[in-house]
Formats: structure tokens, C-alpha cells, sequence
């Protein structure tokens, strides 16, 4: 079964507001992936965490006993860890940067069939992760260095990606 825990909030105004640094904040990015080690680290049938953007994908093993199984409580449980997480180690990795309000998260469980299911699944969210990135790194170089617009650099970018 593959969990996946996203913003709920707009991660772009929540990465605004906190002075994330664009296109990719190490901090950020590291904060979340202790979030997900924490996860992990409290169900350890949970197997695989994969992160990308403002999301995480959890595999859980096929044999796994955590919770009876319940779905909803599986679900809630690592919504609920991952946030408060979240929350615990901000200053760890964002220092001095104040929390102006708690992040809020949710999240969708999806039991697939197969490995073959589970495999696509994530080699489709690696390739997502990888246009995303280059689309993003292109924008905001764009913008930073190339002194254009967001609005621009959006127009620049359309003729390439349409």
C-alpha cells in the first residue's frame, strides 16, 4: 500500500512566507525528509519513502500488521506524525526562521495490486520530479538572474513546455 502526505495549505505562500529559498531550499527539502525518516523510524513496515516537491510517498510492505490494516487509521496516524514533525524540528534545519503558523498536511492511502503497480507509480513520480525540477530551476534562474518577470519568465517557458 502506497501513502502519500502533501500540503494542505499553499505551499507556495507557506514557502513565501518563510523565506524559502527558490527553486529548491536545502533546509526545506532536508526538514521533510526527516519528517518522512521519522515515519519510518515509527513504523518500520513502512519500507520506502520517496519525496518530491511538497509531497512524500510511503510504501508500506505487503505483509505489513500496523494498525489491523485500518486504512484510516494508518492514514491519519502518519498524517498526524509527519506534521507534528514537521512543527518539532523546524528550527533543526530552518534555524532562526520563524514558524508564523503550523504547515497542515493531508493525505490519501492507495492499496495497488501489484509490485509491477508500485514500481510505475514511483518511476512516474521520479520522472515528474525530474521535469518539475527543470522547469522550476529554468523559471527562477529566469527571474534571479536573467531579471524577468515571474509573469515573463511564465510566457518565456510556455513555448518550450506547450
Amino acid at each position: 500500500m502506497e501513502l502519500l502526505i502533501h500540503w494542505y495549505r499553499c505551499f507556495h505562500k507557506f514557502t513565501s512566507e518563510h523565506n524559502y529559498t527558490k527553486p529548491n531550499d536545502v533546509r526545506g527539502l532536508n526538514l521533510m525528509s526527516r519528517c518522512a525518516m521519522r515515519c519510518i523510524e515509527e513504523f518500520p513496515e513502512c519500507t520506502f519513502a520517496y519525496g518530491e516537491s511538497d509531497e512524500f510517498s510511503f510504501v508500506m510492505s505487503p505483509d505489513a500488521k500496523v494498525f489491523s490494516r485500518r486504512k484510516d487509521k494508518i492514514l491519519t496516524v502518519f498524517v498526524s506524525l509527519f506534521s507534528s514533525s514537521f512543527v518539532f524540528y523546524w528550527k533543526d534545519y530552518l534555524g532562526d526562521e520563524p514558524l508564523h503558523y503550523a504547515p497542515v498536511f493531508d493525505g490519501r492511502m492507495v492499496i495497488y495490486p501489484t509490485y509491477k503497480t508500485v514500481r510505475d507509480y514511483l518511476s512516474w513520480r521520479q520522472a515528474d520530479c525530474h521535469i518539475n525540477n527543470l522547469y522550476n530551476t529554468t523559471f527562477w534562474t529566469l527571474v534571479q538572474q536573467g531579471g524577468l518577470s515571474p509573469t515573463d519568465a511564465e510566457k518565456k517557458l510556455q513555448v518550450y513546455y506547450l
